[in-house]
């Protein structure tokens, strides 16, 4: 639900599809914005009220900035970089990840196992020396 400049509530009517993307559309009632003040701004003469259109996923994506910037996402992310992106490079440059070279999804799991074998095998190789 949004609110207009008018503290009059948008609430949500209907899902709306453009091209590949699905939207939320909000209106307000129609007989909130004849006698609204501000009309001409909000949404001009030729309207009959005020709709806002957002994509499906907007409320997730607004909570997912919030959680960027706390510190506790700013630590996993560190973390993450330093395990997962470290490893998975390596993998890709040194372990055959750059390209796959068998098709279908459970062909191609398996080299990322063989791939991620090795480089453990040659983690616990260098540890054990």
């Amino acid at each position: 639900m949004y609110l207009c400049q008018n503290k009059k509530e948008l609430a949500f009517t209907h899902l709306m599809r453009k091209g590949e993307t699905y939207y939320k559309t909000y209106s307000a009632k129609t007989k909130d914005c004849k006698v609204c003040p501000f009309r001409v701004e909000c949404f001009g003469k030729t309207a009959t009220k005020r709709t806002i259109s957002r994509p499906i996923a907007h409320e997730l994506l607004e909570e997912n900035m919030k959680r960027t910037k706390t510190s506790d996402y700013k630590l996993v992310q560190k973390l993450r970089r330093v395990w997962c992106e470290g490893s998975f490079g390596t993998m890709k440059i040194k372990h055959n990840l750059y390209k796959t070279y068998k098709r279908g999804i459970q062909k191609i799991h398996e080299q990322c196992l063989f791939s991620a074998l090795a480089l453990n095998l040659k983690r616990m190789i260098k540890v054990m020396n």
